[in-house]
């Protein structure tokens, strides 16, 4: 039997092998040098572009800024601490809000702006009176930057909170000794870090370097400090080659910024250029001599290799039921039979896909079916009715609203799937356990412990909420004294921790243990509450979407209460 091999392998190799050596040679040596000083050239015009854009931005707010110490307005007020009424301060404060904002408006990169008075007292460009912004100051940020008496400079950046959380850096200014205060410009953090993102484009790493190396931009460094030049080696723009890769450093004129930018050689053979059209040529002379050498050995390949396409072709629109009849007395017939090994199993996969499919649409279902019923209806019903011959029009506000949360939850099942975000099913829970405080008043309490990084993470609906019902229903079904649940939730390196603790009537050692492993069996809903995804279906559900990865535990003790806890990856179900 001629194999493939010996039809071509002997003639390609021989052929292919030393033209691609002979002109990888030639380009190598004319090329490598003019590369890597075309790659450096073009870096340093990217770096010294950046730079000058950053000098731009520093100088224009140091201008500008200085205009602003020097407005009449916000000069007196910096100065004048006594005022004979709170409204006359109040009065003053406006004026200065109305002169800050139109300062702010014509800079696009002004986040906000503030005026520390000679007092120590910090006055917003929005019209804020909070302690808040005192306390603002103690921080490292400000205290560091202001330390050596400077009159001017910038902070490292930092968070406010300013109709939410802002990054920004600060550049400070004082007025002049005879009035006392400061000026504060909060500069977008972006104004800075966007010309960076697009700087990070051309270089491997890059960093934002500030005062004594801290680091306020970073990308590519991981966990290294990017290394900054000694104080002999002087200029603007300093390159540091290595036997790999070469530094680049920036210093920015007026501040003790730097930016520092690493590219490793292999960047440089990005710089193809001349070498495209040089192999382009090869390439095409290469295919020309090939075609003419081998074009009766490849017609002899093509017949069949057309067949297999357009088995191909139908098995991408959707038949499955095709098969190969050619007759080859080479590897293609090895092709030819793996291909129709391959189509056996795509026939396979797809029906076990379609039964997948179907238990998803049950388990979607079952879960939809689960989120209420008619006698948690009729309950909530019949309290607003009685709360309504009360005149308790609060509480009927309340309960509505909680009510129609749960109704929108359940309605809403198909748009959001079986996950929801851990701050939605907190959501559904305080609407649920609002309305059974109405109907169980002081028989319990919910506290919740939940971390704010866990409440956007996705979890399967419905997932704590049977949890609470089962700790309502059964935990103090029997307990005279109020009861209590305590939710918290909370993640552990890239995993997920939701524990449901009650101080109810608790279970028996082995009955939790059953629970655990789901050997006991399934008892009936109680008539007053949604109706119960219980436990067992609960593990289901974490076995069916996580598989191992998702695990949950039962500790119960008779009299002392139940403690459930579940963990599933944080970042969602395997596939």
């Amino acid at each position: 039997m001629r194999k493939i091999k010996n039809k071509i392998l002997g003639s390609v190799i021989l052929i292919v092998t030393l033209s691609l050596t002979a002109i990888s040679i030639l380009a190598y040596e004319s090329f490598s040098s003019i590369l890597e000083a075309q790659a450096l050239k073009e870096d340093t015009i990217h770096l010294e572009q950046t730079n000058n854009q950053l000098n731009q931005l520093i100088d224009d707010v140091q201008k500008y800024a200085a205009n602003m110490v020097n407005d009449e307005l916000l000069l007196k007020f910096a100065s004048k601490t006594e005022y004979p009424s709170v409204y006359d301060e109040l009065s003053a404060y406006r004026d200065v809000v109305t002169q800050l904002t139109k300062f702010n408006v014509l800079r696009d990169y002004l986040q906000s702006s503030a005026i520390v008075r000679s007092d120590g007292r910090v006055f917003w460009s929005a019209l804020y009176l909070d302690p808040y912004f005192e306390q603002l100051l103690l921080e490292d940020w400000f205290t560091d930057a202001t330390a050596n008496s400077v009159k001017s400079g910038f902070t490292a950046p930092h968070f406010i909170q300013d109709q939410g959380p802002k990054k920004v850096v600060t550049f400070f200014i004082r007025f002049d000794p005879e009035y006392g205060g400061m000026l504060l410009l909060n500069i977008d953090y972006s104004a800075f870090s966007d010309l960076f993102d697009y700087l990070s484009l051309s270089f491997d790493k890059v960093a934002w370097v500030g005062p004594r190396g801290s680091v306020m931009y970073n990308h590519g460094w991981a966990d290294t400090t990017p290394p900054l030049p000694s104080a002999e080696e002087e200029g603007r723009l300093i390159v540091k080659q290595q036997d790999n890769a070469y530094q680049l450093t920036g210093r920015l004129d007026k501040t003790e910024w730097s930016v520092v930018t690493f590219t490793s050689k292999d960047r440089f053979y990005e710089w193809l250029g001349d070498i495209i059209k040089y192999w382009a040529v090869f390439v095409a002379l290469c295919v020309a001599l090939c075609f003419v050498m081998f074009l009766p050995i490849i017609s002899s390949i093509v017949r069949p290799i057309s067949q297999m396409s357009k088995a191909m072709k139908q098995v991408s629109m959707g038949n499955l039921q095709v098969s190969l009849t050619f007759r080859s007395n080479d590897e293609l017939s090895v092709l030819g039979s793996g291909f129709q090994t391959m189509i056996g199993s795509l026939r396979r996969q797809m029906a076990e896909r379609e039964e997948q499919e179907r238990r998803n649409r049950k388990m979607s279902a079952e879960l939809l079916f689960a989120q209420i019923n008619p006698h948690f209806i009729y309950n909530t019903l019949n309290t607003v009715v009685y709360l309504a011959r009360k005149g308790n029009r609060e509480a009927i506000e309340e309960m509505v609203e909680s009510f129609i949360g749960i109704l929108q939850d359940a309605v809403h099942i198909g748009e959001t799937g079986q996950y929801v975000a851990v701050e939605q099913e907190i959501e559904l829970i305080d609407h649920y356990v609002r309305i059974q405080r109405y109907r169980y008043t002081e028989r319990f309490r919910l506290e919740w412990e939940t971390e704010e990084q866990a409440k956007p993470i996705r979890i399967p609906k419905s997932l704590i909420q049977p949890l609470v019902e089962n700790a309502i229903f059964h935990g103090f079904a029997e307990k005279e004294s109020q009861g209590l649940i305590r939710i918290s939730v909370r993640l552990l390196g890239e995993r997920i921790q939701i524990k449901v603790r009650d101080n109810g009537c608790g279970m028996a050692t082995e009955i939790a243990r059953a629970v655990e492993e789901g050997s006991l069996p399934s008892t009936r809903r109680p008539s007053g509450g949604m109706r119960r995804i219980g436990l067992r279906n609960i593990r289901e559900r974490i076995d069916y979407l996580y598989g191992e990865a998702g695990r949950m535990t039962v500790q119960s003790r008779e009299g002392q209460g139940t403690v459930i806890t579940i963990e599933l990856p944080a970042s969602g179900p395997s596939d």
